[in-house]
């Protein structure tokens, strides 16, 4: 049971690291457009779901509460904009900010629980947290470039999965509140971008695209499926080390495949978050182990 889930994360791991593949695809869409379709088709898809278990009626009865009502929207509205700044920066040739994104984003977990759940941090995650911020810092004074995409990603990632924790809703339940609550706006956008000509028009939502676009929804889907599945039987020791498996991928992708370059100040951002996510995982490692032995002598 236990490897099965293992290998479920890794899965949903590894579908996420090849996103930038899929997106690619549409890069010739507006951005916005793909956006709205995503949230559309995932709410088509976690419905569709949840009916098939029998679970919708009850998952929509959760809205009645007020606090679990706002907590969903602040969700939606922060996933849609990781999801959006991650197919645009897929469009726009910057698979590489993508990917520091979701290095940076264990570290900013770490801060986040520091700050929202009182989590107590030992010197090796607060020198993380010092290193990773070095990094962005040196982006800024060697190129005068703050790397904007990568921090509205890592940081919407990050407040998604803070009110997630939060909320305490499960993952197929929560995507459907999440993009329940937000399809309003985006279909709005949708039918006001298709009445004043958009992608449609200029011939870019065309033939196989037409054909994607709906595809979205569960290639949105099918990772977050694998990954709730997986972590329940998975140790979480474990996924946290293979969660760089994402963004390892995303930065081969940006690499090799489309032929990205990082620049010496981006270079240098990688390689203090690099160095963060070593002191931190190491970090973590020996503060396991001292608390084991804590709790070993203290039973004698």
């Amino acid at each position: 049971m236990k490897n099965k889930g293992v290998a479920a994360v890794l899965l949903s791991y590894v579908l996420w690291g090849l996103f930038p593949i899929f997106w690619k695809l549409l890069a010739d869409v507006n951005s916005v457009y793909v956006l709205c379709c995503r949230i559309v088709f995932s709410l088509g898809v976690s419905a569709l779901v949840l009916l098939a278990l029998g679970r919708l009626k009850s998952a929509l009865a959760l809205l009645r509460d007020r606090r679990t009502l706002l907590m969903m929207l602040a969700c939606g509205v922060t996933v849609s904009i990781n999801w959006g700044g991650f197919i645009y920066c897929v469009s726009t040739g910057h698979v590489l900010d993508a990917s520091l994104a979701y290095y940076i984003n264990p570290i900013l977990a770490v801060l986040a629980g520091a700050l929202v759940f009182k989590e107590r941090l030992g010197a090796a995650r607060w020198c993380a947290v010092a290193l990773a911020a070095a990094g962005v810092g040196a982006q800024v004074v060697i190129e005068g470039q703050f790397p904007f995409w990568a921090m509205v990603m890592a940081v919407s990632f990050t407040l998604y999965g803070a009110i997630k924790k939060k909320a305490d809703v499960p993952g197929n339940v929560s995507m459907l509140l999440e993009t329940l609550l937000v399809s309003p706006v985006a279909l709005a956008v949708l039918i006001v971008m298709e009445l004043r000509g958009g992608p449609v028009s200029a011939g870019a939502v065309t033939g196989w695209r037409l054909l994607l676009l709906p595809t979205a929804g569960l290639v949105t889907y099918l990772p977050l499926a694998l990954y709730s599945i997986g972590i329940r039987r998975a140790e979480l020791s474990l996924t946290g080390i293979l969660m760089y498996i994402n963004p390892t991928i995303q930065l081969i992708c940006g690499l090799l495949l489309y032929d990205e370059r990082m620049s010496p100040g981006m270079l240098i951002t990688f390689i203090c978050v690099w160095v963060a996510i070593l002191v931190y995982t190491i970090g973590g490692t020996f503060g396991k182990k001292r608390a084991a032995k804590r709790l070993g002598e203290a039973s004698q």
